[in-house]
């Protein structure tokens, strides 16, 4: 009768662990998955359109379109602005966005959005391989944006 106690008291032992163990593991779990709701809420907060003056030698005006962790680029000249791009890339931001890793490139050939670049971020711009993009909401923003309008005569 002794073992017999002691082999159930030794499952019932067991058998807590292993449930202490499940609990623990999903506890685990679910605190992983916030460092992928941080990734998710730190490219919302870039989230919005920015522009640059002369990107690439190619055109008048650059625009950077952030949704998310998906991001558009598209040159504008004087005759396109209003209507389509020139140039149009997509790419995406990688996991610690440091990188935006281009995927679509544009149909142009002036185009310089292939592979993947370098990106470094504050509240106002993101900066490209050294060309900084202003939020259009900034005063630089609307400053560049109403100079490049100014000047095509819109």
């Amino acid at each position: 009768m002794n073992t017999t106690r002691t082999a159930r008291a030794t499952r019932t032992k067991i058998a807590a662990s292993i449930a202490a163990l499940a609990a623990g593991s999903l506890m685990l779990t679910a605190c992983s998955g916030s460092s992928d709701n941080e990734s998710s809420d730190n490219a919302n907060k870039l989230d919005g359109t920015y522009y640059v003056k002369d990107v690439n030698g190619t055109s008048e005006l650059g625009q950077l379109v952030v949704e998310g962790n998906t991001v558009s680029h598209h040159e504008y000249t004087c005759d396109g602005v209003y209507e389509k791009p020139g140039v149009t890339s997509t790419g995406e931001f990688n996991k610690d966005q440091s990188q935006i890793i281009w995927t679509v490139a544009g149909e142009d050939s002036r185009n310089k959005r292939t592979g993947s670049e370098s990106i470094s971020t504050s509240g106002k711009s993101i900066s490209i391989s050294g060309s900084v993009y202003v939020r259009d909401t900034s005063g630089a923003g609307k400053a560049l944006l109403d100079a490049f309008k100014a000047k095509c005569g819109k």
